[in-house]
C-alpha cells in the first residue's frame, strides 16, 4: 500500500513468426519499490484475461485459451503461492492458466498469485516510511507535556496568594490526563513495508496517520469538553476568588445527561448496563460534594467540595458519554435528535472565551454583550459540522455521485477525527484575547498577575503556528511536538520565573531617569576604561616621574562610583539599568513597535514560503478559505516574536539588547528547525528526502532568525541612546573591533545563509528524482499466448 518510488514502462512488442502462427504480444510495465531498510513483503495477484477491477479487458473479444504467466524475482523467497504452476526454478515461478468458457461467452479464468520476501539494507535514506502507533501517541504526550508547564505556570499565577504551587499540580495531572484517554485504537491496515500488486496497475493510496491513529471520542469530550468547562470554573475564582456558583456547577454537569436523552428520543439504544454506571457516578459525585458538611476538611475544604463532586460526574459522565454510537460517529441515521445530541456537548469553549472576556478587558461586560460574544464563536466552532449536515450530496440514476463530496470531511462528530477549523479558531481567539488583556495593562508602571506567563504562551502560540495549522496532526508529528515542548521550557528560562517582580522598577523607568542611567552609565564605563589605561601606562610614569602617592591617587580617584560589591559589579549594574529599560515607553507601544519591525524585517522570506509552500497539518478539504488563513497566521507569526521582545524587553535574560535578543533566538530556534528537519528527511512528509536539503534549510532558517532578532537587537540599541540624546557611537563604541564583529558577523553569516537558501529552494520544494535501477528492487512480469482459437 506505500506508494512506490517510481514506474517504468515500454513500447508494447507484437511479433508473429509466420501469417498462419499465432501472433505474441509483450507489453512492460515496472514498479519501483520504495527504499527502505529491513524485510520488504510483495504480493502479485495476477489475472490475464481480466482487469484490475474484474471485468474482461475487451468486450466481446477474442482470447487465448491458455496462457502462461511468469514472474522473475532473483534474490527473493517465495511462499503462498496460488494456482496452476508450470515450473518453477530459485528466481521464477510459471503458472498455465486456462480460461475455459463453459457456457456461452461466460469467461471463469483462474487467478495466480505469489507472496514475496526479501530483506534489504540501504545506504541511503529510505524513501518510505509510516509513523507507528506508539510514536504518534508519544510525540502527543511530548507536546501535552510542554503545553501543561506553561498552564500550569499561568493557572499558579492567577491563584495566588492561595497554595499556586497545588493549583500548578493539580493542572499539570489535569492537562496531562489528556495521554491516558488515546488507548482505544483501531487496528492498522497494513504491516510496516508491505505492499500489493494487483495486475501490476491497481495501486493503493498511502497510508494517511488516520489509519494508524484516530483521535476518538473519549480523547474529544476531554479536550473539548472538560477541560473547557474545568477552564471555565477557574476563571471565575481568578476573577472573583470565590469557587463557582452552584448555576454553574448545574449547567455543567446537565448537557451529558440531556445528550444522552436526545439520542433515546433519535432512536439510538442504551444498554442498561450504561444507566446503571451513570447511577453509581451520581452516587460517587454527590456523596463528594457533600463530604465538606460531614467531614472535618475546613473551611476551603467546605467551599470547594461541590465543585469536586461536579468534576467527578463531568468526568465520569462524559467517558460514558464518549463510548455511545452517536458521539463516536458510529451511527448511520442522521437525524435531528441525534445532532441536538452532538451539539449540546460543543458550547463550553465557547463559554469560557467569553468568560475570559472580564479578565481581559478589565471590566465586566454587559449580559447581552457576553451572550452575543458567546453565540457568536459557539457558532464560529460549529459552523462546518453544521454546513456538512445541511449540505446533500447529488447522485445520479445510478447512484454515482455526480461531484465530489467534500464536505463529507466534516460530515462527522465534532469530537473525532483531525478537524483542523475548530482548533484554529480556538488559536485565534486566544492569542486575541492574551493581546488584549496586555494591552489593558500595557501602561507605563502598570501590572498584571498573568502578564509574564502570558509572555510564555503567546511563545508557545507561536511555536504552533509558526507552520500554519495548530491541529492535532502536527501535534503527532516528531518535529512539531518536539518543538512544542521546547519552546515551552526555553520560555521558563527565557522569561525566569517571578521577573515581573524582580524587574518591576525597570518596566516603570521614565524618559528622564532613562537618560540619567544612561549617562551614569557612559560615565562609569570611560571611567573603567580609563583605569585600565593608566594601569597600562603607569609602569614607564613609575619609572620616570611619578611618586607612588600621586599613584595611588589616581588610582582611587578612576574607582568605578558605587559602594556595592567589586567594581565589574557596579559596571553591570549600571549598563542593566541603562540598556535593560524601554526607555520612557510603555510596554505596550515597545511591544507593537517591535512586532511591526519584526514582520518588516521578515518580510522577504515570509513572502517568498507563502508563495512557494503550503501549510504543513492541512486538510485535504479546507472550508472558508482556511489555507488562506493558515497561510495568514504562518506569515504573521514573526510579528508574535517581536511582539514578545518589545513588551516583555525589560523582563528577558541578558543585559544588552543584543544579549537578549541571542537568548530569544535561542528560544524560538526549535519551532523553526525541528518541523523544517522532519519535512525534508522524514520520508512520510517528503517525496525526496535528504540530509543535503536538512543541512541547507535547517541552516538557511537559523540564518533567518538571527538575521531578525540581531537586527531588531541592534535596532533597540540605537532606540535606546537616541531617546537618551545620545548618539549610537556613545553606546556601541564603532572603534573597537569586538563591537562591530560580533553583531556584524553574525549578521553577514545568517544573512548570507539565508540568501543562498531562499535563492536555492532546495528547503521549501524538494523535488522527486528517479530511482537508480541498481539500488530499487523491480520485479517484473511477462504474459505471452501459448495458442488461441483461431490459430
Amino acid at each position: 500500500m506505500p506508494d512506490f518510488d517510481g514506474t517504468k514502462s515500454r513500447p508494447i512488442r507484437v511479433t508473429q513468426r509466420s501469417a498462419r502462427a499465432p501472433a505474441q504480444v509483450q507489453s512492460f510495465y515496472g514498479l519501483y519499490l520504495n527504499r527502505q531498510s529491513g524485510v520488504q513483503r510483495l504480493t502479485i495477484a495476477l489475472c490475464p484475461v481480466t482487469g484490475p477491477d474484474g471485468r474482461e479487458l475487451v468486450d466481446g473479444g477474442d482470447y487465448p485459451d491458455v496462457w502462461l504467466v511468469t514472474v522473475r524475482a532473483p534474490k527473493w523467497s517465495y511462499s503462498g503461492i496460488v494456482g496452476s504452476v508450470e515450473s518453477q526454478s530459485e528466481s521464477s515461478v510459471t503458472w498455465r492458466v486456462e480460461a475455459a468458457m463453459p457456457s456461452g461467452k461466460t469467461r471463469t479464468p483462474s487467478n495466480c498469485s505469489v507472496d514475496l520476501t526479501r530483506t534489504v539494507k540501504t545506504t541511503k535514506l529510505p524513501t518510505a516510511r509510516h509513523q507507528t502507533r506508539s510514536e504518534m501517541l508519544t510525540a502527543f504526550a511530548v507536546a501535552v507535556g510542554g503545553i501543561s508547564a506553561i498552564a500550569a505556570a499561568l493557572v499558579a499565577r492567577l491563584a495566588e496568594p492561595a497554595a499556586p504551587r497545588r493549583w500548578a499540580i493539580a493542572t499539570l495531572l489535569f492537562t496531562a490526563a489528556a495521554c491516558p484517554f488515546v488507548v482505544n485504537l483501531p487496528t492498522p491496515l497494513v504491516q510496516p513495508g508491505s505492499a500489493h500488486f494487483n495486475n501490476l496497475f491497481d495501486t493503493s493510496p498511502p497510508i494517511s496517520p488516520a489509519d494508524i491513529w484516530t483521535p476518538q471520542a473519549v480523547l474529544g469530550l476531554w479536550l473539548w469538553y472538560v477541560l473547557p468547562v474545568s477552564a471555565w470554573w477557574f476563571t471565575h475564582r481568578a476573577v472573583t476568588g470565590r469557587p463557582p456558583p452552584g448555576r454553574r456547577l448545574i449547567a455543567s454537569c446537565v448537557p451529558p445527561l440531556l445528550s444522552l436523552a436526545f439520542m433515546t428520543a433519535g432512536g439510538t439504544v442504551l444498554n442498561t448496563g450504561l444507566w446503571a454506571r451513570l447511577a453509581a457516578a451520581a452516587v460517587l459525585a454527590l456523596a463528594l460534594a457533600t463530604s465538606g458538611q460531614w467531614l472535618n476538611t475546613g473551611a476551603a475544604g467546605r467551599r470547594w467540595a461541590p465543585t469536586a463532586g461536579a468534576l467527578l460526574w463531568t468526568v465520569l459522565v462524559t467517558y460514558e458519554l464518549g463510548q455511545t454510537s452517536v458521539i463516536a460517529d458510529e451511527h448511520l441515521l442522521v437525524n435531528g435528535w441525534n445532532t441536538a445530541a452532538v451539539l449540546i456537548c460543543t458550547w463550553p469553549a465557547a463559554a469560557w472565551l467569553s468568560s475570559l472576556l472580564t479578565p481581559a478587558l478589565r471590566c465586566t461586560p454587559r449580559l447581552a454583550v457576553r451572550t452575543i460574544c458567546f453565540l457568536i464563536l459557539w457558532v464560529a466552532v460549529i459552523c462546518p459540522f453544521v454546513v456538512a449536515y445541511l449540505r446533500v450530496a447529488r447522485y445520479d440514476i445510478d447512484g454515482n455521485q455526480l461531484e465530489d463530496d467534500l464536505w463529507s470531511q466534516y460530515r462527522v462528530s465534532l469530537f473525532t477525527g483531525y478537524a483542523a477549523w475548530p482548533l484554529f479558531v480556538i488559536t485565534i481567539c486566544g492569542i486575541a484575547l492574551q493581546i488584549a488583556y496586555l494591552w489593558r495593562r500595557g501602561a507605563m508602571g502598570d501590572t498584571g498577575r498573568a502578564v509574564e506567563p502570558l509572555g510564555r504562551v503567546l511563545l508557545v502560540c507561536a511555536a504552533l503556528t509558526a507552520f500554519g495549522s495548530p491541529n492535532l496532526r502536527t501535534v503527532t508529528m516528531w518535529g512539531e511536538a518536539l518543538a512544542t515542548a521546547l519552546v515551552a521550557i526555553a520560555s521558563l528560562i527565557l522569561l525566569p520565573l517571578g521577573s515581573d517582580a524582580s524587574r518591576a522598577r525597570l518596566r516603570r523607568v521614565s524618559r528622564r531617569g532613562h537618560a540619567r542611567f544612561m549617562d551614569r552609565w557612559i560615565t562609569t564605563q570611560l571611567i573603567w576604561d580609563t583605569r585600565a589605561d593608566f594601569q597600562r601606562s603607569a609602569r614607564s610614569a613609575l619609572a620616570d616621574d611619578m611618586t607612588v602617592p600621586d599613584f595611588s591617587d589616581r588610582w582611587r580617584e578612576l574607582a568605578v562610583p558605587g559602594r556595592n560589591r567589586d567594581p565589574e559589579s557596579r559596571l553591570r549594574r549600571a549598563r542593566r539599568f541603562a540598556l535593560g529599560t524601554n526607555a520612557g515607553r510603555s510596554p505596550w507601544t515597545a511591544g507593537i513597535d517591535a512586532a511591526g519591525r519584526a514582520q518588516l524585517l521578515a518580510l522577504p522570506w515570509s513572502a517568498y514560503k507563502a508563495a512557494t509552500s503550503g501549510t504543513v497539518g492541512a486538510d485535504y478539504f479546507m472550508p472558508f478559505h482556511l489555507d488562506a488563513m493558515f497561510q495568514t497566521l504562518r506569515f504573521t507569526h514573526w510579528a508574535l516574536y517581536g511582539f514578545v521582545y518589545g513588551y516583555f524587553y525589560a523582563l528577558l535574560r541578558g543585559l544588552t539588547p543584543v544579549s537578549k535578543a541571542a537568548w530569544l533566538t535561542l528560544a524560538i530556534l526549535p519551532a523553526e528547525i525541528l518541523p523544517l528537519a522532519t519535512l525534508t528527511v522524514d520520508p512520510q512528509y517528503t517525496q525526496a528526502p535528504s540530509v543535503n536539503d536538512l543541512v541547507t534549510g535547517c541552516a538557511g532558517v537559523a540564518g533567518q532568525t538571527l538575521v531578525l532578532c540581531m537586527l531588531l537587537a541592534l535596532w533597540w540599541e540605537w532606540s535606546l541612546a537616541r531617546a537618551a540624546g545620545m548618539k549610537w557611537s556613545q553606546v556601541r563604541n564603532f572603534r573597537r573591533l569586538s563591537s562591530i564583529t560580533v553583531p556584524a558577523g553574525t549578521i553577514l553569516v545568517a544573512g548570507a545563509t539565508a540568501f543562498a537558501t531562499t535563492v536555492a529552494g532546495t528547503w521549501a520544494q524538494p523535488e522527486l528524482k528517479p530511482p537508480d535501477a541498481v539500488q530499487s528492487a523491480q520485479p517484473t512480469q511477462q504474459s505471452e499466448p501459448k495458442s488461441s482459437p483461431t490459430g
